[in-house]
């Protein structure tokens, strides 16, 4: 990602963790089918690489992965992701690279360089619509003519059950999904914006294939995990709740929605959605 996008979640080991539980079965499996062993494939904004080492398994000695992030601390994590990986054998082409996607030099390769670009959660950091074509537009430029670009990006959020089962003041909807898109600094997510992109970067609408997924934490086992990961991101000192802070949202709003996820964790039958915007894009 670039250092012109609005990505304000840092990269603390709470941040890293929840990254890290986003795999190729989790969160690129609308992809998985149309890969080839000998595909060159390029995953934009890799974070942790947890999903790059993923790839990696699909791949021959004739193939490559390749991660690219703005950032050399996460790079380093996923690194070593690959180093302990028993998918990643020898012979196999897995690298990792700085890149700034939006800087005026852009992605570090050539023309048609990838079968295949991916992106997960990308666009939710770009918060306007210039910086969400440009972005499309370099993805684009170095995929191959017939080769894929897939993105997978969050539509909408939503915690089960709705007030009047818990208290307004601990509504979810409001204190996390809300202010999540305040600290984007975007008023929706971008999911549903997608495949208009995909169509204005130059991709033929009988080219994109629009899917959706769905990211869900439903038992209670996920619940408390999502709930401890999410106010493990809001303690003091954590770049995420910064972000929040700065765009207005008071610390007793912060401790409010840590008590939130306490609460809905513990409620049976309580459940949280993400619908995910899925798009396989064919140049």
């Amino acid at each position: 990602m670039s250092s012109k996008t609005n990505y304000t979640q840092g990269y603390s080991q709470a941040t890293q963790a929840t990254h890290a539980s986003r795999t190729v079965d989790s969160d690129a499996s609308f992809l998985v089918p149309h890969i080839r062993p000998t595909h060159h494939i390029l995953d934009v904004g890799c974070g942790p690489g947890t999903i790059t080492v993923g790839f990696a398994g699909l791949i021959s000695s004739q193939g490559s992965v390749t991660g690219v992030d703005i950032s050399e601390t996460v790079l380093e994590k996923a690194k070593q992701a690959v180093a302990s990986s028993s998918i990643v054998t020898e012979g196999k082409q897995v690298t990792f690279l700085q890149a700034d996607l939006l800087s005026h030099d852009g992605l570090p390769f050539k023309d048609a360089t990838f079968d295949v670009v991916f992106s997960s959660q990308l666009f939710p950091h770009l918060s306007t619509h210039d910086m969400r074509i440009q972005a499309l537009a370099e993805m684009r430029r170095v995929l191959k003519p017939g080769g894929i670009l897939a993105t997978r990006d969050a539509a909408h959020l939503h915690f089960y059950p709705q007030p009047p089962a818990v208290p307004a003041r601990y509504d979810l909807n409001q204190l996390w999904a809300g202010n999540m898109l305040r600290s984007l600094g975007t008023r929706h997510l971008p999911g549903g914006d997608m495949p208009c992109l995909f169509y204005q970067v130059g991709f033929n609408v009988d080219k994109v294939k629009i899917g959706a997924g769905t990211t869900a934490y439903t038992d209670e086992k996920a619940r408390r995990w999502f709930a401890e990961a999410s106010k493990a991101r809001l303690e003091q000192g954590e770049t995420f709740r910064q972000s929040w802070l700065e765009v207005g949202i008071t610390d007793q709003e912060i401790e409010d929605t840590k008590v939130a996820l306490d609460i809905w964790a513990a409620l049976d039958g309580a459940w949280y959605v993400a619908v995910q915007a899925d798009i396989l894009g064919w140049k």
